[in-house]
């Protein structure tokens, strides 16, 4: 054998054990894994729906990749990343932070943002983790069962989304500042090309299932497993399981059904363009093969929340190769029979992007999307709104 051949045969067989998910779960399959369910919406509401821009003073060319949550003051707080293009090193990951509801003139209901602030950028990430990075990508935001404030993000030092790591930090004053960041170890070789993108699942045990997706050699999905560690919590021990083989089904959007049953809706990279399905019956420990569904699915970006009443609530691209219109649909078990309900953006030619959607403790459901990749748009809708609206079978 050849040099170059034993170095070809290295590096296979490096990069084969480097995707290959880690077993060091603390809950595998077969064990009591419960998915601690979202909370359960008043009835007699009012139909609710208010609506609001987060924009950079002065704007910014390029913003993409929203996330939200609720703090634990009751106001909601969004992530994203934005700069002068996608993958760039000015690029950095910015935090608003909602204020009151208002009234405007016409008798809609508007909500206020504050002014956007970096959380991080690629010099801080870089000083942290005591190491190169290039640029700053995906972020996901969420309070753990403490109360405490995460931030999962992701960096690059060299080539691009392929070459990806995750990093996480936190905040115990709901963002205004934030701890060391720490470099998730998810694989003993490379440790690289993860990425996180939708919201995660909260376990009864206080352990966070968050959906990320591998991006090299092949695209597939994964759960990470986040546990809080240290004195005061401040730390994560990571793990991540495999949901799905391939190489075109990435960035998870999983929906606890109860608490041992969930379902993941899937981008589909192929040019077979529907919506993925998975099942797990196990608390998300171990994933049924991937199904199509009939969904639409541009090669885009989703997200799916559970109502009180068990209907799911599906935010996508209602279309199989453009992005330009961004819509909500409606189905009683999330399998079959969906329904368009709303119509959010619908302009030829467009943009609306990496819905992200979450339900708060109040039951109102918030929505974030980048809007024409310039500005982060932010919608929010209680489920009386959602179960008035004139309804559409889906082709």
């Amino acid at each position: 054998m050849g040099d170059l051949t034993r170095r070809a045969a290295l590096v296979s067989g490096a990069t084969a054990l480097w995707c290959w998910p880690r077993q060091d779960r603390s809950a595998l399959p077969g064990s009591q894994a419960t998915f601690r369910l979202p909370f359960q919406a008043p009835s007699g509401q009012t139909p609710f729906r208010a609506d609001a821009f987060i924009d950079h003073e002065p704007p910014l060319p390029y913003a993409h990749c929203p996330s939200i949550c609720e703090l634990s003051n009751g106001r909601m707080v969004c992530v994203w990343y934005a700069g002068s293009r996608e993958g760039v090193r000015d690029v950095s990951i910015w935090l608003a932070e909602s204020q009151a509801l208002r009234q405007p003139a016409d008798d809609g209901q508007e909500i206020s943002w504050g002014k956007p602030r970096i959380a991080i950028d690629r010099r801080t990430a870089m000083n942290d983790l005591d190491r190169f990075v290039n640029k700053v990508g995906n972020s996901v935001i969420f309070t753990a069962a403490d109360g405490r404030l995460w931030l999962v993000y992701v960096t690059i030092a060299v080539g691009g989304w392929s070459g990806s790591s995750l990093n996480a930090c936190s905040s115990i004053d709901n963002g205004k500042t934030w701890s060391r960041s720490q470099r998730l170890t998810l694989s003993p070789f490379f440790n690289i090309s993860e990425l996180v993108r939708s919201a995660p699942v909260i376990l009864e045990s206080g352990e966070v299932g968050l959906p990320i997706y591998h991006e090299c050699v092949g695209k597939f999905p994964e759960m990470l497993w986040l546990r809080p560690e240290g004195d005061k919590g401040e730390r994560l021990v990571a793990s991540k399981s495999r949901m799905a083989g391939g190489r075109s089904l990435l960035q998870p959007a999983v929906v606890p059904i109860d608490g041992r049953h969930a379902l993941a809706f899937l981008r589909n990279h192929s040019d077979r363009r529907r919506i993925g399905l998975q099942h797990s019956a196990n608390g998300g420990q171990s994933w049924s093969t991937p199904v199509e569904t009939p969904l639409a699915n541009a090669d885009a970006s989703i997200a799916v929340v559970r109502l009180s009443g068990g209907q799911l609530l599906l935010a996508f691209n209602n279309a199989s190769h453009t992005r330009d219109n961004l819509c909500l649909a409606l189905a009683p078990d999330g399998i079959g029979d969906w329904q368009l309900i709303a119509t959010l953006e619908n302009a030829p030619g467009g943009c609306f992007a990496y819905p992200y959607m979450v339900q708060d403790s109040q039951g109102i459901v918030q929505l974030v999307y980048a809007w024409q990749m310039k500005r982060i748009r932010h919608v929010a809708v209680n489920e009386a709104w959602i179960l008035a609206q004139p309804r559409k079978p889906l082709a």
